[in-house]
């Protein structure tokens, strides 16, 4: 029996919640144990990594688990979603993203939102944002495809995971997630002036990994 669409919404809502909580959390932690840079990535990388398999082996069968705006727009593009039920899930994940800062902040004794003055500007970290949120978008369409779908909760927990040590934007590779980030003092923080920097090229990452996926799809698949 196929989930209803305020089940799928819940899903949404809850998956990208815990992201955000997650990485939003890990940044007050990393800040409350005065962990040094190198440890602090490796703590913040870890959590968000084990949180996305988690969260996407959980509510995969519920909602199929974008999470992401990204995912939604590159699912709505493939007509893999209808433009309605796409315009709910983003803006589902977009409230997601803020109570999961809500939650995250409220747990570490800061105020419920605050604007980030962390800042995250300049060509290099928009380039790597780019290719952060382009390589998850990739993933997931190339294992959909390939009929492979049980490999996308660990797939895109190591990217984000590995992307936050090995990109320079640190990989937030999700919209709603930048938008979160937005709502806290924490260091995993971003300014508002960045996030839309970030939201630019997070899509711009989508779109191109679209076009590498349906080049990379199966002849029976586009045929189908």
């Amino acid at each position: 029996m196929r989930p209803t669409l305020s089940q799928r919404l819940l899903a949404e809502f809850l998956g990208t919640a815990l992201i955000v909580t997650g990485v939003i959390g890990a940044g007050h932690m990393v800040q409350d144990l005065g962990a040094s840079p190198a440890l602090g990535l490796l703590m913040i990388a870890l959590s968000v990594g084990f949180i996305i398999v988690l969260a996407i082996s959980m509510l995969a069968p519920i909602s199929g688990s974008h999470f992401n705006p990204a995912v939604s727009l590159a699912m709505l593009l493939r007509k893999d979603i209808s433009s309605v039920d796409a315009g709910l899930y983003v803006l589902t994940q977009f409230v997601g993203g803020a109570i999961g800062a809500l939650v995250a902040n409220v747990m570490f004794s800061a105020p419920a939102w605050s604007i980030s003055q962390v800042d995250r500007s300049g060509m290099g970290i928009w380039l790597g944002e780019a290719f952060a949120t382009g390589g998850l978008v990739l993933i997931v369409l190339v294992l959909v495809d390939g009929g492979r779908v049980e490999w996308i909760p660990p797939s895109v927990g190591m990217w984000v995971a590995a992307g936050h040590i090995f990109t320079s934007s640190t990989s937030f590779a999700n919209p709603a997630v930048t938008f979160g980030r937005m709502l806290s003092g924490a260091i995993t923080g971003i300014t508002p002036e960045s996030g839309l920097y970030f939201f630019v090229f997070q899509i711009v990452g989508a779109l191109v990994a679209l076009m590498i996926a349906t080049t990379l799809r199966p002849r029976k698949a586009l045929t189908s």
